[in-house]
């Protein structure tokens, strides 16, 4: 059956919400996470404070969107990649992909959420949340690595999970700092090549 076409008036509103999200993003990135208000996000945005709230309950809200995205992204990519045998490609392919998303969710986004994660006006972590989707599904491939006698069996899955993570989160905040001035995914790669030689078996 052919889905019904979104009404002007489903399209408009869609439109405020994104509108209002792209500005606090950008107010965020100018003015710091906690001294931009709900007003300053309506005025600059050209919305009302009702039009606000019938789209977002807060400011965290709009900064959970993009956590929820970005969890939203690990769970369908280990999909994907669940299809390929090969196991050092199949963590190849799922790291640098997930690494090309959040470059691609651009400098600006990042930037504001490592700084209310690690800045003055430190929001409860979420980034180092190890209940979050990209720590179990790490872990689980750590696991199957292991399993199948690919990876080495000293250090846990856990242990090799939470590693990797700090190792590309290291990547992520360098390029932030670095203003984008270098291709992330790249330096992923070569980061994955030398950390493979650590962990899986010869």
């Amino acid at each position: 059956m052919p889905k019904s076409r979104m009404t002007p008036r489903k399209e408009q509103a869609l439109k405020t919400r994104q509108e209002i999200f792209e500005t606090a993003i950008e107010l965020f990135d100018k003015k710091g996470y906690e001294r931009v208000s709900i007003n300053d996000i309506c005025r600059q945005a050209g919305v009302s404070t009702g039009a606000f709230y019938h789209h977002f309950k807060s400011k965290d809200q709009i900064l959970m969107e993009e956590f929820m995205k970005t969890d939203d992204f690990y769970r369908q990519e280990v999909e994907k990649v669940g299809i390929i045998d090969d196991f050092q490609e199949k963590l190849k392919v799922f790291t640098l992909s997930t690494m090309r998303f959040l470059a691609d969710m651009g400098l600006k986004r990042l930037k504001v959420t490592y700084h209310t994660q690690i800045g003055p006006d430190k929001k409860a972590s979420y980034l180092g949340n190890e209940k979050r989707a990209l720590y179990s599904i790490l872990e689980a491939l750590y696991r199957e690595g292991q399993e199948r006698g690919e990876v080495r069996r000293d250090v846990s899955s856990d242990e090799l999970a939470r590693l990797a993570i700090h190792c590309f989160r290291g990547i992520i905040y360098d390029w932030c700092l670095a203003n984008g001035s270098f291709d992330m995914v790249e330096a992923s790669e070569k980061m994955f090549d030398i950390l493979t030689r650590g962990t899986f078996v010869s």
